[in-house]
């Protein structure tokens, strides 16, 4: 019983926490470029900026569709 019980809170805990779609940011990519002052790469998703990692940053040109977490 202990057993069960410890599986459904897992199996509610990861469900409730997991990416949903209105946790996606989806658009195309108007610019970047590289914030000297913080140190970190960015996407312009529909103007609105958005900091990436340097491996997201190199794989996306403007006008590509990227959706976002």
């Amino acid at each position: 019983m202990k057993r069960l019980l410890f599986n459904f809170v897992l199996l509610i805990s990861i469900v409730s926490t997991s990416c949903t779609k209105e946790d996606l940011i989806c658009g195309l990519v108007n610019g970047g470029g590289f914030d000297t002052y913080s140190g970190t790469y960015y996407l312009k998703v529909d103007n609105k900026r958005y900091w990436v990692d340097m491996k997201t940053y190199d794989s996306y040109f403007i006008g590509d569709e990227i959706c976002l977490e």
